[in-house]
C-alpha cells in the first residue's frame, strides 16, 4: 500500500485504514460509501480519498451536491496544507482533479454520466476515480444501483458519501455490492467501521477532529456524566472575551489551550500553545472569501488578520460545540474578524452559540436561523471566542454559563 499521502505528523488517515482492511486498492467498478451523521467528517474523508488517488496519478471527478466548487476547493486546500503539499506538488495533484457543483435537488445518475463523457470528449479529461459529496440517505437508496451500474461500466472506483440519521443502512445499498466505511461520533473522537461482504467490521481506530479537519460530531444535549475536569476549552488568551472564558475555565477546573503565534500579545497565557508555520498554513484563508462570507473588506495583504483568522482556525476545528462573543448582524454573520469563528462553526455544522452583546441574550444557530436560547458546557472539547470589548453584562452572561453547566 502507499505512503505517499501519509501525514507528516504521522496521524493515520481514514482512506489508509479503508484501503487496508479492503486489501489495498478499492477494486475498479466498486462503489464505496461513506456513511456518517452530518457534521462528522464524511468530505474530509472523501477528500483525502481522492488526494491518495492523485498521488498516484489518477484523474479524480469531485462531484459535489448542494454545494459550490470554492467550497470543495477549501477542503482540498485545507487537506493539502495539512499534508504538507505545497508548491510544484501541489500544482500537479491538482491537474490530475476536476470539481464540479450539481445542484441539491433532483439528484441524476444519467445527468452524471453525461458530464463524465462531455469531460472526456470534449474536455480531454478521463475520470479514473468518481466522488459524489452530499447526497441524502434517500438519494443514495434509489440510485445505489444505477451508481453501482456506472462504476462497473466506468471501469473506475466510485465513492459516495450518505448522511446516515440512523444506525440502519439502508438493505438497498448492501444490495448494491457497495463496499465501504461508517464514521461513528463518540466522546469527542471518530470511531470506524468497514463495510464488506454485507458485514461490519469495527477498526480499533480512532480518529481526532483535527485529523478530519472537522469536528468529530455535535452535542446538543446536556451530559450529566460530564465533569469540569474531562472538558477542553480552546481559546486565543487574547483580552477580553477569550480571557474572561479563560478565567472562568481556571476556576471551575476545565484544561485549557490557548492557540498563539510568534509576535501575537496575549493577555491570558494559561495552556498557550505557539503554532508553527506549518500549522498556521493548515487554516490558511482566502482573503477574498472572508471578505464575501461576512459581507465586509479584509485586506490581501495584512498578515497579522490572516494569522488571526489562521488561528481561529485551530480554535474552531478541535472543538465539539462553539460559544461566541458578538454581536449578530441582519445577515446572521457576526461584527469583527471574531465572525471568522461563527462563519467556521457554521460551516462546519458546529453545536454554536452566540451571546449577542446588543440584544444581551444567547442565541443558538438552528441550520438557517438564530433562535434564543440557555445553552450549557456539555461537550469534551469547547471553544470560547469574542470580542476584545467585553462588557458587564456579556461578562456576566459568562459566568452564569458556567455557574448553570457546573453549579455555583
Amino acid at each position: 500500500m502507499t505512503t505517499a499521502g501519509s501525514d507528516p505528523a504521522g496521524r493515520t488517515r481514514p482512506v489508509d485504514v479503508l484501503r487496508k482492511a479492503l486489501g489495498d486498492e478499492l477494486l475498479a467498478g466498486q462503489v464505496a460509501v461513506v456513511l456518517a451523521p452530518p457534521g462528522v467528517g464524511k468530505t474530509a474523508v472523501l477528500v483525502h480519498v481522492a488526494i491518495a488517488a492523485m498521488q498516484e496519478g489518477t484523474s479524480v471527478l469531485h462531484v459535489a451536491v448542494g454545494d459550490t466548487v470554492e467550497h470543495v476547493r477549501a477542503h482540498y486546500d485545507q487537506a493539502f496544507a495539512v499534508l504538507g503539499v505545497t508548491g510544484s506538488a501541489r500544482t500537479a495533484l491538482e491537474r490530475h482533479r476536476m470539481v464540479h457543483s450539481h445542484g441539491a435537488a433532483g439528484f441524476d445518475v444519467a445527468a452524471l454520466r453525461a458530464h463524465i463523457e462531455l469531460l472526456a470528449n470534449a474536455g480531454a479529461f478521463t475520470a479514473g476515480m468518481v466522488v459524489v459529496d452530499g447526497l441524502d440517505g434517500e438519494s443514495v437508496r434509489a440510485n445505489a444501483a444505477q451508481l453501482a451500474t456506472l462504476a462497473s461500466d466506468l471501469g473506475v472506483p466510485l465513492w459516495v458519501t450518505m448522511r446516515l440519521l440512523t444506525d440502519v443502512i439502508p438493505p438497498e445499498v448492501r444490495a448494491a455490492g457497495t463496499v465501504g466505511l461508517r464514521l461513528t461520533p463518540r466522546d469527542g473522537s471518530v470511531y470506524l467501521s468497514v463495510l464488506r461482504d454485507g458485514g461490519e467490521t469495527p477498526l480499533d481506530l480512532a480518529l481526532t477532529p483535527d485529523a478530519l479537519l472537522i469536528a468529530a460530531h455535535r452535542l446538543g444535549e446536556h451530559r450529566p456524566g460530564l465533569v469540569a475536569s474531562d472538558i477542553t476549552l480552546y481559546s486565543g488568551g487574547a483580552k477580553g472575551s477569550e480571557e474572561a472564558f479563560g478565567e472562568l475555565a481556571a476556576r471551575y477546573g476545565l484544561t485549557e489551550v490557548s492557540f498563539t503565534f510568534p509576535g501575537q500579545k496575549m493577555s491570558r497565557t494559561v495552556g498557550a500553545r505557539e503554532l508553527s508555520a506549518r500549522e498556521l498554513e493548515a487554516g490558511n484563508v482566502s482573503m477574498e472569501d472572508v471578505s464575501r462570507r461576512l459581507s465586509r473588506t479584509y485586506s490581501t495583504e495584512g498578515t497579522l488578520i490572516r494569522k488571526v483568522l489562521q488561528t481561529l482556525w485551530h480554535i474552531v476545528s478541535r472543538a465539539q460545540k462553539v460559544f461566541v462573543v458578538g454581536q449578530i448582524q441582519p445577515d446572521d454573520t457576526v461584527v469583527g474578524g471574531t465572525g471568522w469563528s461563527v462563519e467556521l462553526a457554521r460551516m462546519w455544522n458546529k453545536d454554536l452559540w452566540v451571546y449577542d452583546t446588543a440584544r444581551q441574550a444567547w442565541y443558538h444557530w438552528s441550520g438557517g436561523a438564530w433562535v434564543p436560547g440557555e445553552p450549557r458546557i456539555d461537550a469534551l472539547h469547547v471553544a470560547g471566542t469574542g470580542t476584545r470589548k467585553l462588557d458587564d453584562g456579556s461578562r456576566a452572561a459568562l459566568e452564569a454559563l458556567f455557574a448553570r453547566s457546573f453549579g455555583a
